[in-house]
């Protein structure tokens, strides 16, 4: 009898600490600490970069985004059948300082949201919730997720490559999304040289050409007041530019 018992119970111990390490709430998802410094470790070297983004729906357009100072700049290129319209914008973290003309309301650099400068925090000030984390699969990848449950494509969060970490998805709210892809390594670093924006069932694709990396820059390429200075900035008109702005915006009450 005692031996049936003590068998009954070792079975009973074993399935225990089978599902104590298997189950979801089992917190073996990286800390807030950890987060920080993986993205530190890949990213915190890449403290100033230029990059063009252009759009295959609109081969005349581009959107050049520069990085420097602790802070972003944009230049919004679209070339349309009668003149060519340029914006531009300066900015610090999720917010725009200066633009170019002052009515253009461009959103925030995209690729902040891919690598902000204190990622955690950043990610929370924009929704994030860092209480909640998960496992998922991003197409065929396995994925941590920060900020979401699984099956939750509403809420503020960002998926990373469960091997290298790189950041694949940012939803910044319903119908609000970004994707990136075709990682490879440039200038040390693993980035991303495509992507995809959605909202509900539109989606716009884009490229990104690196540049440079890690190049110096004249503080005054980031200088508010040279951008209200700039001459010839127009509003752009086109679908790519619009579809920007809806898609980055921060504000939900919009």
């Amino acid at each position: 009898m005692f031996v049936k018992n003590l068998n009954t119970y070792v079975i009973l111990s074993v399935l225990a600490v089978c599902l104590f390490i298997s189950s979801p709430a089992r917190a073996f998802f990286p800390s807030d600490e950890d987060v920080n410094e993986t993205m530190y470790q890949k990213y915190g070297a890449l403290n100033s970069f230029e990059a063009e983004l252009t759009f295959p729906s609109e081969p005349g357009t581009k959107l050049v985004i520069k990085r420097g100072h602790d802070h972003w700049q944009q230049t919004f290129t679209e070339a349309g059948s009668n003149a060519t319209v340029e914006a531009k914008s300066v900015g610090q973290y999720f917010k725009t300082i200066a633009q170019c003309p002052a009515t253009v309301e461009m959103p925030v650099s995209m690729l902040q949201f891919w690598a902000p400068d204190d990622p955690v925090s950043d990610w929370m000030s924009i929704g994030m919730n860092n209480a909640t984390k998960s496992y998922g699969f991003h197409e065929d990848t396995p994925a941590f997720v920060f900020g979401a449950e699984q099956g939750d494509d509403r809420s503020p969060q960002i998926w990373f490559d469960n091997e290298n970490f790189a950041p694949l998805k940012v939803v910044l709210g319903p119908q609000q999304e970004i994707s990136f892809g075709t990682y490879s390594k440039f200038a040390g670093f693993m980035l991303p040289h495509t992507g995809t924006l959605k909202m509900g069932e539109d989606v716009l694709d884009f490229n990104i050409q690196w540049k440079s990396i890690r190049k110096k820059m004249a503080p005054a390429v980031f200088s508010p007041a040279a951008i209200k200075k700039s001459n010839g900035c127009g509003v752009p008109s086109g679908h790519v530019y619009e579809f920007l702005k809806k898609c980055l915006r921060l504000n939900k009450s919009e």
